[in-house]
């Protein structure tokens, strides 16, 4: 029996050394962990790919002015090693994939993208059909993290990845995780911005996608919006001060495969709500704070008449401020703002509320869905939206 027990020992012990030893797998020392993937447009069609990476040194380096051309049909650059333990690398090439490619050819490391925590396009490539292939592409590659999440700027999006730094003592990785989860609890960025969630929006025909809207900020807007929520408004103009230049607030909304229209921290924090995925426990309306008590309860339906309806029920209680609306004008300003929201996303021709995950169920088959007409009726459609809301 003993000598039983140890050959079943041995055999875990040799499991173990072989797992320890990466047997058909690839040694960290070999690798180039991407945190952060930006994408341009270049003259000519062209893309440029810019990555931000841990460097594996704690060294910080000056920039250097950029490289010559690589190849007949791809621009490498110089990196950028000006932040401690990270390196910014860009290329330029014809697709994404190229890029990428020219990229690791040209770094003594293995690229590997498991590490992605955000990709970030310039609202000029988001705007057109580019942008799903850029981001299949992305999701198509070998151990990508399909949980990154995707980000739009109007800014230059290698500018944007290049100045964003690790706050408060902890690695850049793990920053932007606290950062999206944060963002997501106070309900200021869409729910389902994952590349994966992202990108089976943009192909699905029956919903859009939203992604994170994002911009830097030099933190000195003096812009005020009275009577109307602090964060009703978009990222680079938030009058406060900070050492993280760029903020994450709000939406890009899609329709099919490009940008048609965005919306503030405030409309994105009631896109959640409509679609059930809020976080809050807490909101501020009318200047007082109050905390919701039950998890709400929202049903959206597509009428007979075509009409997109929701019907809203939540309980609140007030636990700062003055609380000077009765539960019927707080129900009635949910509503205002609601049917607001819907049809400015009917404008954008952008279904990120998902209606059409509701329409679609009326028709037997996808050739009657699809010359259904719907997306002409979505646009056209009246909207109706109920709200009942109990004070406690």
């Amino acid at each position: 029996m003993n000598g039983i027990k140890r050959a079943m020992a041995g055999l875990l012990l040799a499991g173990a050394l072989l797992l320890m030893t990466g047997c058909g797998g690839q040694e960290i020392e070999s690798s180039l962990f991407v945190v952060s993937m930006a994408v341009d447009p270049a003259p000519e069609g062209a893309l440029r790919v810019t990555v931000k990476a841990l460097s594996g040194t704690q060294e910080s380096g000056a920039a250097q002015p950029q490289g010559s051309e690589a190849t007949a049909q791809g621009g490498g650059e110089a990196a950028d090693q000006s932040e401690p333990g990270y390196i910014t690398l860009s290329a330029t090439a014809p697709s994404c994939l190229r890029a990428l490619s020219l990229l690791g050819a040209t770094t003594p490391r293995t690229l590997s993208l498991s590490q992605l925590q955000e990709i970030v396009l310039s609202r000029t490539l988001a705007q057109t059909d580019a942008a799903l292939s850029i981001l299949r592409e992305i999701h198509a590659l070998y151990r990508a993290n399909s949980a990154a999440i995707v980000v739009v700027t109007p800014d230059d999006a290698g500018d944007f990845i290049r100045r964003q730094r690790a706050l408060l003592g902890t690695r850049l990785s793990q920053y932007l995780r606290v950062l999206f989860e944060h963002s997501a609890d106070m309900d200021v960025i869409p729910p389902n911005a994952q590349l994966s969630a992202v990108v089976a929006a943009m192909e699905s025909g029956t919903h859009d996608a939203a992604a994170v809207y994002a911009a830097g900020s030099s933190g000195a807007d003096d812009l005020l919006l009275r009577d109307t929520a602090e964060l009703d408004r978009l990222p680079g103009h938030l009058p406060r001060t900070s050492p993280a230049q760029n903020e994450y607030l709000g939406s890009a909304v899609f329709s099919g495969a490009r940008m048609t229209g965005t919306l503030t921290g405030s409309e994105t924090a009631l896109l959640c709500l409509l679609t059930g995925r809020a976080r809050t426990r807490s909101t501020v309306i009318g200047g007082a704070q109050y905390r919701v008590n039950l998890p709400t309860r929202v049903k959206l339906g597509v009428a007979p008449d075509g009409a997109l309806t929701a019907h809203i029920r939540m309980s609140l209680t007030l636990v700062a401020g003055q609380g000077g609306e009765s539960a019927q004008e707080i129900a009635a300003r949910i509503e205002q703002d609601a049917v607001s929201l819907l049809r400015k996303l009917q404008a954008a021709g952008s279904d990120a509320a998902g209606y059409g995950l509701l329409a679609v169920r009326r028709h037997m088959t996808i050739g009657q869905w699809e010359s259904s007409g719907w997306a002409d009726a979505y646009r056209s459609a009246p909207v109706r939206v109920t709200a009942e809301v109990k004070v406690l």
